[in-house]
């Protein structure tokens, strides 16, 4: 990330000794992570479309040689190269990584981080995107400072939450139910699977290799 109280914010990325100004407003950002998720356009058609989204003078032209350099300037300007301990490191489709576990997304925890941000800075990211004045470094530093008594910080904490070898029945249970409420789409099927006893667990991989076999 490149936000620097001393600097301010750098929008410039070089490649092979040109620089390129970035527009990163925060929801074009996120328009280019969905335009990754994609599966009906190709990745060149990927790469030339967000490219031609995030750039400020939309009358460059952009060689099919050039094109991975650029792409993958742009991609590390918003990701982050090697960010600091407490930054958001991010994948192409603009999820965080933390040790290779996903405990939040961006599209699905929409309404989540929407309320939690208007909770503890009266700000509505909605109004904010039609203003097209917030930048992404100021967002993801705003998520980053959410206090832990917002709606999406409680529910990241219930994600990350181990259930505890002394627990109850009852305490495991609560705490399992708590979990499947919030459970990100591509992590439910994990935690249902987890939540099986072993003859449970032996009869959903059976059916999951007869449907492979198919």
């Amino acid at each position: 990330m490149a936000l620097s109280l001393s600097w301010g914010i750098n929008n410039l990325i070089e490649v092979e000794g040109v620089e390129y100004e970035l527009d990163l407003e925060f929801s074009k950002v996120l328009r280019f992570f969905d335009l990754w998720k994609d599966n009906d356009l190709s990745n060149i058609d990927k790469a030339f479309i967000s490219i031609n989204m995030l750039l400020v003078d939309k009358g460059v032209k952009v060689d099919m040689e050039i094109l991975p350099s650029l792409l993958t300037a742009i991609v590390k300007r918003i990701a982050g190269d090697k960010p600091p301990k407490n930054s958001i490191k991010r994948d192409l489709k603009g999820n965080a990584l933390e040790e290779e576990k996903k405990y939040y997304d961006l599209e699905e925890d929409a309404e989540y981080i929407y309320s939690s941000f208007i909770m503890d800075y009266g700000i509505d990211l909605i109004d904010e995107r039609e203003k097209g004045t917030l930048h992404w470094d100021k967002f993801n530093a705003l998520i980053i400072g959410l206090s832990d008594n917002t709606k999406f910080k409680r529910v990241i904490e219930i994600r990350q939450m181990e259930i505890p070898e002394k627990a109850t029945a009852e305490e495991k249970e609560k705490i399992q139910k708590a979990k499947r409420e919030v459970a990100l789409k591509s992590n439910r099927e994990l935690i249902e699977f987890e939540m099986m006893d072993l003859k449970q667990k032996r009869e959903y991989m059976m059916r999951k290799e007869e449907t492979n076999g198919e």
